[in-house]
Formats: C-alpha cells, sequence, structure tokens
C-alpha cells in the first residue's frame, strides 16, 4: 500500500491525464518519476491498494470490492487513453510513445532508463504521509490496525 501511495501521489502533479487546460503541455515533459513507471500511476495505485487489500483480508466481500476496484481502474486507464488519444491527438500519442502501460515495462524492455524511476519529492515525501495517516485512521476508524500500527501498540 506504500506503493500505492507513491504512486497515486506522484500522479496529482504534472499528470497528462488529468482534466486541465495545460494537458498537452505536460504530456510535452519527458516522463520522470511515477510517470516513467507507468502512464497511469494512480490508476495502478489503486489496482495495488485493491491487491494488498484482498491478500490481507481475503473474505468474499473484500474480494468482490477490490476487483471491483482493480477492474474499474485497469479497464477505466484503457478507455481514458482512447478518450485522451480523441481530445490531445498528437500529444496524448507522443505521451504513450514515450510511457508505459503497464509498470516498468519500458525499463525492463531497455527503452528507458531505471534512474528516471526515482519518485519526486512530492510523491514520496506526500505517498508516506497518506500511508501513515491512512494507516493510522485503519485502527482509528475501528477497523484492522494496519501498517507500523500494528507493531506500535
Amino acid at each position: 500500500v506504500l506503493v500505492a501511495s507513491i504512486l497515486f501521489m506522484g500522479s496529482l502533479i504534472g499528470n497528462p491525464a488529468m482534466p486541465a487546460p495545460n494537458a498537452a503541455a505536460a504530456a510535452q515533459a519527458a516522463p520522470r518519476g511515477v510517470f516513467a513507471i507507468t502512464r497511469h500511476p494512480m490508476m495502478w495505485g489503486f489496482t495495488l491498494w485493491a491487491l494488498a487489500h484482498a491478500l490481507v483480508m481475503p473474505t468474499p466481500g473484500q474480494i468482490v470490492l477490490s476487483a471491483t476496484i482493480a477492474f474499474l481502474a485497469l479497464v477505466g486507464s484503457a478507455g481514458q487513453d482512447a478518450k485522451k488519444a480523441r481530445q490531445m491527438g498528437d500529444a496524448w500519442r507522443h505521451w504513450a510513445a514515450r510511457t508505459s502501460f503497464m509498470p516498468f515495462a519500458r525499463q525492463v524492455g531497455g527503452a528507458a532508463p531505471w534512474g528516471d524511476t526515482i519518485p519526486r519529492p512530492h510523491a514520496l515525501f506526500g505517498g508516506i504521509l497518506l500511508w501513515f495517516v491512512a494507516t493510522w485512521a485503519h485502527g482509528a476508524l475501528g477497523f484492522m490496525v494496519a501498517g507500523i500500527w500494528r507493531w506500535t501498540g
């Protein structure tokens, strides 16, 4: 879930997939940080969150919820690729050519350097903070105690 939080927080700044007036300009930037990992870091963050929750709490309800979230995130991001290609045209196609849908696919294939995948400070520190708060809130809200709080209580 920590990795999911970093992906999510990193996706909030400079994301060409966001509905913003400067999306085409953001698509011209070199993919760095979470965008060098995948062009859909928010959606992969949701998918990892769902997978982690299904593994930790494999009840029928949690599995259905997690599978639904992961399905919507992955199918939705594929649909977002098509929508952004229609809306942004060449700007999005250029972005898509320099990024990958699957995390780390360009690095494994040798098309991009691993050093580009180092999360930027807002992603790293924001993700860690989000993870701390979310895992603390688990116990505070009466759910299963999560994260480091399992060992501090």
